[in-house]
This record gives C-alpha cells, sequence and structure tokens, in this order.
C-alpha cells in the first residue's frame, strides 16, 4: 500500500500547477465571476456539447450586473432620503404628514 499511495503522491506532485488551474477553468469551478474566462470553458466552444451557453452565461452576467446597479442606485436614494431627513429633523419617512 505504501508503494502504490508514494506512486499517487509523486505523479500529483509532478503535475505542473499551471495544468491544474487550467483544468479547473475548462471545467467551469474557478473561473473568474466577472465572465472575463467564460471563453475556456470547454462546452461553451464552438465543438462544445453547449456552444450556446457562453451567450446565456453573458446574458446572465449582464442581468446580475443590471440588478446590482439598480439595488446600489436604490441604496443611494434611501441614503439621501435618510440624510435630508435628519437635516430636516425628521426621524423617519413616517413622520411626514401628506
Amino acid at each position: 500500500m505504501d508503494v502504490y499511495l508514494r506512486w499517487i503522491v509523486d505523479t500529483w506532485d509532478s503535475l505542473p500547477k499551471e495544468l491544474i488551474t487550467r483544468s479547473f477553468k475548462v471545467c467551469g469551478i474557478s473561473n473568474a465571476v466577472d465572465g472575463s474566462e467564460d471563453d475556456l470553458i470547454h462546452c461553451f466552444k464552438p465543438e462544445g456539447s453547449c456552444p450556446e451557453g457562453r451567450r446565456l452565461l453573458a446574458n446572465e452576467h449582464l442581468k446580475l450586473s443590471v440588478s446590482l446597479a439598480v439595488s446600489d442606485l436604490v441604496d443611494l436614494v434611501e441614503e439621501i432620503d435618510l440624510y435630508q431627513d435628519n437635516v430636516n429633523g425628521y426621524i423617519s419617512d413616517e413622520s411626514l404628514e401628506l
């Protein structure tokens, strides 16, 4: 058993780190979340099993970016409102009478 385990450890240690890193990226496991490495995913390549997948993934990245931008804008507007309430002496929006 010791001999077999030594073979496994020696073989694993002999693999270039770049090969291991690339293998994870080709499988889509450790790619950049911004989509900049989506072209490395094997199944998204023209000869891959899901060539339209890269376009679909890019669309999802775009939707997420827009959603996050809108969320940031809403947070900013709420922050401005809270600041204005403090300036006017209001504790919250509920203190306003319509």
